[in-house]
C-alpha cells in the first residue's frame, strides 16, 4: 500500500485480487464489477436514506390538531411521532402538562410549605388518634375474624371478656399501651397525673416506672407538649422516626411496612379509616402487641412473638437508645429508658419461650 492510496483504493484493490485468485478466467467480468469509482460509491451510500424517507411519511402539519384544543384528556401521541418536528412535539408536550393541574400544580417539598405548628397539616404526620385514654386508643383497632368468603368484624372489648389470660400478659398489655399512649401523642394533664403516681420498686423496670413517675410530678403539660413536638413533629422532625422502615432501610414506607401488612391482614387488623400513620409507626405495634397480649386480638397462638421478633426486635432497642439519649428532652428521655428496660425484658422473655 503506498502512502498515496486511500482506504477505499485499497479495499478495491484487495476485493480484485481475491476474486482473480478464485475465478481466473473471468477476471475482466470481475474487473468491471469491483473497480467502482468512488464517486459511484458515494451517491450508492445516499440510496439508504431515500428508501428509509419513503418508509416515513413526509410532515403533514393539517394531521395534527391544533395546540390550543389540548386539554387533560388530549391524546398527544400523533405529535410524539418520529416524523415530526421537536420543537412541535416539546410545545404539545408543555400545553399537555400546562392544562393538567396534577403537573401544574404540583409543589415540592419547600421551605416555609407546611404549618409546623399545627400537627395535622403534614401528610404522614400528627397525633395517631383522638382518645383520652389509653383503653379508648386500644379500642380503636378494628379486628375482623373469617367466616368462609366474608368477613365480621368484632368488637376487640367483647372478645376480652370471653378470654381469660394471665396477671403477666395483663401486665404486658398494659406496659405496651402506655408507651404507645406515649408515643402516639404528648400526654395531657390528665395523664401526666397518673403517670406521677406510678410505683417503683429496685428492679429495672421498677427504677424506670419511678424515674417516670418523678418526671412527670409538677410537669408542665405545655413544656411535654413542646418537647414532643420538637421530638417528633417540628422544624427538626427528622430527629426521631419512630418508624421500622425508617430505622431498617432508611426511608419510609419501605419492604417493612409491606412484610407488616401482610401479617396484619392474616390476623384480620385493617388500617382505621382516617389513619395518617403508616403501620410500622411504634405506637401501632405496640397497640397491637398490647391488644395480643391482653387478649382484645385474637389471633394464633405465637403471634405476638413473630411479630415481636420480625417488626420490633430488629430496630426498636435503637429507637428508645436514641430517644434516650435526645439533647432536647427531658420528660422523654425517661420515655425511652423505660422503652429500652421493656424491650430488653420482651426479648429475654421470648428468647426462653416455646
Amino acid at each position: 500500500m503506498t502512502h498515496s492510496e486511500n482506504a477505499l483504493s485499497r479495499w478495491s484493490r484487495l476485493k480484485q485480487d481475491h476474486t482473480r485468485s478464485a475465478e481466473p478466467d473471468s477476471s475482466s467480468t470481475a474487473q468491471k464489477s469491483i473497480e467502482v469509482e468512488p464517486t459511484d460509491l458515494n451517491r450508492a451510500a445516499t440510496v439508504t436514506p431515500a428508501i428509509d424517507s419513503a418508509a416515513s411519511p413526509a410532515f403533514d402539519p393539517a394531521s395534527l390538531p391544533p395546540l390550543q384544543s389540548i386539554t387533560v384528556g388530549t391524546d398527544i401521541r400523533s405529535f410524539l411521532r418520529s416524523n415530526v418536528p421537536a420543537e412541535l412535539t416539546k410545545a404539545a408536550l408543555r400545553r399537555a402538562w400546562a392544562t393538567d393541574p396534577a403537573v401544574r400544580d404540583f409543589i415540592g417539598i419547600a421551605e416555609n410549605q407546611w404549618d409546623f405548628n399545627d400537627p395535622t397539616a403534614m401528610v404522614g404526620f400528627g397525633p395517631l388518634g383522638d382518645s383520652d385514654d389509653v383503653p379508648r386508643l386500644l379500642a380503636q383497632i378494628p379486628v375482623t375474624t373469617e367466616h368462609g368468603c366474608g368477613a365480621t368484624t368484632v368488637d376487640s372489648r367483647s372478645i376480652s371478656a370471653a378470654h381469660q389470660i394471665d396477671d403477666i400478659d395483663h401486665a404486658r398489655a398494659r406496659e405496651y399501651s402506655l408507651l404507645a399512649a406515649l408515643l402516639s401523642r404528648s400526654p395531657d394533664a390528665q395523664m401526666i397525673e397518673h403517670l406521677a403516681r406510678l410505683d417503683g420498686d429496685t428492679t429495672p423496670l421498677g427504677i424506670a416506672h419511678g424515674a417516670l413517675s418523678a418526671a412527670a410530678t409538677g410537669a408542665d403539660p405545655e413544656r411535654i407538649a413542646r418537647e414532643y413536638f420538637d421530638l417528633f413533629i417540628g422544624l427538626e422532625h427528622g430527629k426521631l422516626l419512630p418508624y421500622a422502615s425508617y430505622y431498617l432501610t432508611g426511608y419510609l414506607y419501605g419492604r417493612p411496612l409491606a412484610r407488616l401488612r401482610d401479617i396484619l391482614k392474616k390476623i384480620g387488623i385493617e388500617r382505621t379509616a382516617g389513619q395518617s400513620e403508616p403501620e410500622d409507626h411504634a405506637a401501632i405495634l405496640f397497640e397491637v402487641m398490647a391488644g395480643l397480649a391482653s387478649g382484645q386480638i385474637i389471633a394464633p397462638a405465637g403471634t405476638d412473638r413473630d411479630i415481636f421478633e420480625k417488626h420490633l426486635k430488629p430496630w426498636i432497642g435503637r429507637f428508645f437508645a436514641d430517644l434516650e439519649r435526645a439533647k432536647s428532652a427531658t420528660f422523654y428521655t425517661c420515655v425511652g429508658a423505660l422503652g429500652c428496660v421493656f424491650m430488653e425484658i420482651e426479648t429475654e422473655a421470648f428468647s426462653h419461650s416455646t
